[in-house]
């Protein structure tokens, strides 16, 4: 990648950024429905770039690259998540059987979404209507991940030498949009009904969204929160280089992991990306820099920050060069796998948290709904508005049991695609049918206990 070209797409990138976020500061509608600024600035680069209206003059070097970007920075973020963990607090995991509840709600639908694309594939087949082969796995991609995971869904099939790998991308990045549009729609219609059923218990009507939630930016300066403690001296060393330095060795250790794989032809892990590396990789790093006691001189908000910024070039960059004609080539299988996954997320999230949790069911059906139609954030913005002062236990059982689906999700992605690759859509679907029963299972079985403690505590 020559490095004229590749700061010219960031310089392009850029613009389209400040564009995203001046659009969502100043316009009304995009503000209600917390459209994200990479996305708006994306979009924009879409329409006015070569794939609309061809009026924004980009050479094919740097649409190259910004096609290429997202599966080049994915390493950074997929190698993050394991740094700055802390050891889960054991005494609470075993206390609050509600984390569990959520975490097998998770995992349950997430399996689910993926189950459901691919169904859709097995009948696009079926009635003589085949879609691309490893059509699938985009609305879950896209629906949990959000448009940052959506962004190197083809990365994955590039990876395995897949000539569809853009139009994959260009779809999971699709049902990205359509799902934390819709799933923000929908989360507010399921807030309002409980409301007028009487199934809240801290809110009668939506509260009043902050201001800077709306716009996006901090206007007022003593609400600002802080980006995070320096931990190292800038005449040593930034502390942000510190950070993107630890990040770095991972990412290096995961590629210089896959040469060696690829070069002697491994068997099984020959099948994996590179970003499995990179994620094993910080999971052996960060335990030895926990263990020497290094682990005081990283901020967990800075790490966070770090794959902030990344993400929202990767999410840009996505969308300005989604392969629209592609995209429409699909719109059927598309549209069908959405719409099914949306209702049946909105409807098992709410069916299992209603009959299953043992305390403030519908406040935890937030987080889980907006996490499995949008992103995390789109679970914590549907959390605060039925919970605006937090005084239920939801957002911090929701972020564990998020932490906990975390290790899920990452192990379906290393199975689920090289698995569609060599077995194809049908057995894929086969598999992500029987996880589907298990974690469905799970979740009314530790309900059941749940509920039948919380009756035996209250009646003693």
């Amino acid at each position: 990648m020559d490095v004229i070209v590749f700061l010219r797409a960031i310089a392009l990138l850029s613009g389209l950024l400040l564009i995203g976020i001046v659009l969502r500061a100043k316009v009304g509608w995009l503000q209600r429905l917390y459209i994200p600024s990479s996305v708006i600035g994306g979009t924009i680069g879409l329409i006015v770039g070569p794939a609309v209206l061809d009026i924004l003059p980009v050479s094919d070097e740097v649409f190259a690259v910004s096609t290429d970007l997202p599966a080049r920075l994915f390493g950074i973020v997929i190698a993050g998540l394991p740094m700055c963990a802390a050891k889960m607090n054991k005494s609470e995991l075993k206390r609050k059987i509600d984390i569990w509840t959520i975490a097998g709600i998770l995992c349950a639908v997430g399996a689910m979404q993926v189950m459901i694309g691919l169904g859709v594939n097995v009948v696009s087949q079926l009635i003589g209507h085949p879609t691309y082969a490893g059509f699938g796995t985009e609305m879950f991609m896209g629906f949990c991940g959000g448009h940052g995971l959506g962004a190197v869904t083809g990365s994955y099939f590039k990876g395995l030498g897949q000539d569809y790998w853009e139009t994959a991308q260009g779809v999971a990045m699709s049902c990205a949009t359509i799902g934390i549009i819709g799933g923000i729609v929908m989360g507010t219609i399921v807030i309002n009904y409980a409301i007028k059923k009487k199934k809240t218990n801290y809110v009668k009507d939506i509260a009043e969204i902050p201001e800077d939630m709306r716009s996006g930016l901090y206007a007022e300066a003593e609400k600002r929160p802080v980006l995070g403690q320096e931990t190292t001296n800038p005449g040593a060393m930034d502390t942000l280089t510190l950070h993107i330095a630890l990040l770095g060795l991972a990412v290096g250790i995961g590629y210089l992991a896959g040469d060696l794989v690829s070069k002697y032809n491994v068997p099984f892990l020959r099948d994996f990306d590179t970003w499995v590396f990179m994620l094993i990789a910080m999971y052996i790093i960060w335990p030895i820099v926990r263990a020497v006691g290094a682990d005081k001189y990283f901020d967990e908000r800075i790490k966070n920050r770090i794959e902030g910024f990344v993400t929202d070039f990767i999410v840009t960059a996505a969308i300005f060069t989604m392969p629209l004609d592609m995209i429409l080539a699909n719109i059927a299988p598309l549209a069908a796998s959405c719409l099914i996954g949306l209702i049946a997320t909105v409807a098992v999230v709410w069916f299992l948290s209603q009959r299953y949790m043992t305390e403030d069911p519908t406040e935890k059906a937030m987080g889980p709904m907006g996490m499995m139609t949008g992103d995390f954030i789109t679970g914590v913005l549907l959390t605060k508005m039925i919970d605006p002062e937090m005084k239920s236990s939801a957002l911090s059982d929701f972020s564990i049991a998020y932490t906990i689906n975390t290790f899920y999700s990452l192990a379906l992605l290393a199975f689920i695609y090289p698995f569609i690759v060599n077995h194809g859509a049908t057995a894929a679907f086969s598999a992500m049918a029987a996880q589907f029963a298990v974690f469905l299972a799970a979740t009314i079985v530790i309900g059941k206990v749940g509920k039948r403690q919380t009756e035996v505590h209250n009646k003693s």
